[in-house]
């Protein structure tokens, strides 16, 4: 059971450780498209669709209600279908690398464990959401590794804390993805058909069909499977993805909306390759399926309602049957101080005695002993939400139920969590917008807590929009942290859940006649009651004792320099420290995997028939912890990527895609290897 506890810590505690209305906006405004910007397609706002009549930047989550991203008073990214195309890539963290304030790591290669940090919080304090449903883990944490692009129309990404509309996990973001719906006026089905190959066997096939009927019912379906020998030995992932969305309109004022998506995945985990770490056998299996029922219906003009019922259960197996052990060398180079920080050199053979000027020999004899792990996780959620439009705007009002459940020391476990929530937004002028509510949430674990958030507008003469917000966000326990019962570990069932106390502002202006547009955004995070592992006592066990906080600056820019030549730049500077701990070595250090600097740009030109996208990400040197050697500096890098599509007919396109152009070798983790070079090139046809 100790391995237990040492898998859930390398998870979650370190995440990716281990391998594994208001006033009216104006028509044909642009929609950020990530940090592209184009004029949306009304169908493609999820929920609303007779609301949205116009072409505006329009947003959901941020309100649980249509407003445009200017109103909102929350950084904000909308990804619209053109992103989730082939040439892009399979999976969705591809585009969630290029949005300020947004970390990205995985652990190595294709199928590797991925995390996402949103402004300096934890891995786990950002909710995911499919159609309105969590899709993350009870207590958070999401493996972004199996999210695929086919299937997916839209995807807002909401940086801040939500806590006062969605609740105990949306501490530090909000990420809600919309699957592909089909056109009930369609007179015949549309299908496509696309096939990848790429390097290291990559192959990557989606097939897809909407359409509708009698102007009642829509449809649309996706399947897509990912094949990959990767890298290294014992590298290979294979993961093949579902999604159905059917819908069926009773009338003008009420349609019922059923939304499925699935993934089963084999990935294969070598370990820290990078150290000449080399398990040959070590695997993980998941499984995972998410379903929603949706009853929309609208009373007259100004009262619309919806009913939703949601259940999310994932399946994770990791299995390692050898046990192996290795003896290992390496040089590391200390850079002395308060906190001394440690970088790795490079490896060396163990008789080694004599290290080169500067560095020291680190030694370590690593054991991989066998043993399984298995992760069961249900999510059984209902909820009921009410709009209220009037002159100045709209009221929403709702309440939500969620039953959660587990196996955790091979017991069932479950608890149950409630909250009501009010939100308004309101035009107090045609320049000054409010946006604000409050939300009482309720837990049989942790009781009752109190979530408020506000945010202040203003339009200025110049176009210039400046806002002002501030919030608090919340996040529960994980299961195993409330009801583990092991011999050596045991949950805590008083824990309370994690707090973000939040103060932003931000401001966005149009340039040189809508051709450029930027925006720049400041936040402070504080972060108290953060829940960590407690070794003092035996039985170990998990208590409120890590405090912190996280402060930065986020910049992005939209440039159009031609009639089809897009420029897009993106620019975090953030600054984190522990603040309390029980270790005193610890305070005053960087919170992990969180970059001081990092950014990305990118150049799109798009004539007629072609499109073609080149550009560049960089990671700034980060705190990090490899568990083998004491390094905990993981030095910055730089990537190149480059992808273009060309439409060759009508029904037939042509893409082509390269990553890490230059062939950088680096660790998003430390010891895990990142892909190299690799290129894939493939064909959609449609009809």
């Amino acid at each position: 059971m100790t391995a237990t506890l040492f898998l859930y810590l390398l998870f979650f505690q370190v995440p990716g450780a281990v391998s594994q209305p208001s006033g009216q906006p104006a028509e044909d405004a642009p929609v950020a498209c990530g940090s592209e910007t184009k004029t949306s397609d009304p169908h493609e706002v999820p929920d609303f669709p007779s609301v949205c009549k116009t072409s505006q930047r329009v947003v959901v989550t941020a309100t649980r209600a249509p407003l445009s991203v200017e109103e909102s008073g929350v950084a904000t990214n909308v990804f619209t279908a053109k992103d989730f195309e082939p040439a892009r890539g399979a999976f969705v963290q591809n585009l969630l690398r290029d949005v300020p304030g947004l970390s990205v790591v995985q652990t190595g290669r294709s199928g590797g464990i991925t995390s996402v940090f949103a402004r300096g919080g934890e891995s786990d304090s950002a909710l995911v959401l499919l159609d309105g449903v969590p899709v993350t883990e009870p207590g958070g944490g999401l493996d972004f590794a199996h999210l695929t692009s086919p299937g997916l129309q839209r995807m807002e990404v909401i940086r801040g804390p939500e806590s006062v509309l969605f609740g105990a996990e949306a501490s530090s973001a909000v990420i809600q993805m919309f699957t592909e719906r089909g056109d009930p006026e369609a007179r015949r089905p549309h299908g496509s058909l696309a096939y990848e190959r790429g390097s290291f066997s990559t192959d990557h096939w989606t097939a897809g069909l909407n359409g509708g009927f009698a102007n009642r019912l829509d449809y649309a379906f996706t399947s897509d499977q990912f094949r990959t020998t990767s890298e290294f030995p014992n590298d290979a992932f294979r993961m093949t993805s579902g999604t159905a969305n059917v819908g069926f309109r009773f009338s003008d004022a009420t349609q019922l909306r059923a939304v499925y998506r699935t993934f089963d995945s084999y990935t294969g985990a070598p370990g820290q390759v990078a150290y000449g770490l080399t398990n040959f056998d070590a695997n993980e299996t998941a499984r995972d399926g998410a379903v929603s029922v949706r009853l929309d219906d609208r009373r007259g003009s100004r009262f619309s309602q919806h009913a939703l019922f949601g259940y999310h259960r994932y399946r994770d197996r990791f299995s390692d049957n050898l046990t192996e052990n290795y003896d290992l060398a390496a040089l590391v180079r200390t850079e002395p101080g308060m906190h001394p920080f440690v970088y790795f050199v490079r490896q060396i053979p163990v008789s080694t005695t004599v290290p080169d000027p500067g560095t020291t020999i680190a030694t370590y004899n690593f054991p991989l002993t066998a043993f399984p792990g298995l992760t069961v996780t249900d999510r059984t959620n209902s909820s009921y939400q009410g709009t209220v439009t009037h002159s100045g705007g709209a009221l929403v009002f709702g309440y939500d139920f969620e039953r959660q459940a587990g196996i955790i020391s091979l017991t069932g476990v479950e608890r149950f969590n409630n909250g009501g929530y009010v939100h308004e937004q309101y035009a107090l002028t045609s320049r000054i917008f409010l946006t604000g509510g409050a939300r009482l949430e309720h837990s049989n674990t942790f009781g009752n807590k109190f979530a408020p958030r506000a945010a202040v507008t203003f339009r200025l003469p110049t176009e210039t929009f400046l806002r002002v917000s501030a919030g608090r966000g919340i996040k529960e326990p994980a299961l195993i942290e409330n009801f583990a019962n092991e011999s050596f570990f045991v949950g805590n069932p008083k824990l309370r859940p994690e707090k973000t106390d939040s103060f932003e502002a931000g401001v966005s202006r149009e340039w040189l006649g809508k051709r450029l547009r930027t925006e720049l955004s400041y936040f402070r995070d504080r972060f108290t009651d953060k829940i960590e592992f407690d070794f003092s006592a035996f039985p170990g066990t998990w208590q409120n004792i890590d405090q912190s906080w996280a402060r930065g600056v986020e910049l992005s820019g939209t440039a159009r320099l031609m009639r089809f030549v897009n420029l897009n730049a993106g620019y975090t500077k953030l600054y984190t420290r522990i603040t309390s701990d029980p270790s005193l070595d610890q305070i005053g250090l960087e919170l992990l995997r969180r970059p001081r600097n990092s950014g990305s740009i990118s150049l799109e030109i798009s004539p007629r028939r072609w499109t073609l996208v080149a550009g560049g990400r960089f990671m700034g040197e980060r705190q990090d912890n490899d568990f083998v050697f004491g390094v905990n500096r993981n030095p910055a890098y730089n990537t190149v990527f480059a992808d273009g599509s060309f439409q060759a007919t009508r029904h037939v396109e042509l893409h082509v895609r390269i990553d890490n152009a230059l062939n950088d070798r680096y660790q998003e983790v430390l010891g895990y290897s990142a892909l190299s070079r690799n290129a894939a090139g493939g064909l959609k046809l449609t009809w």
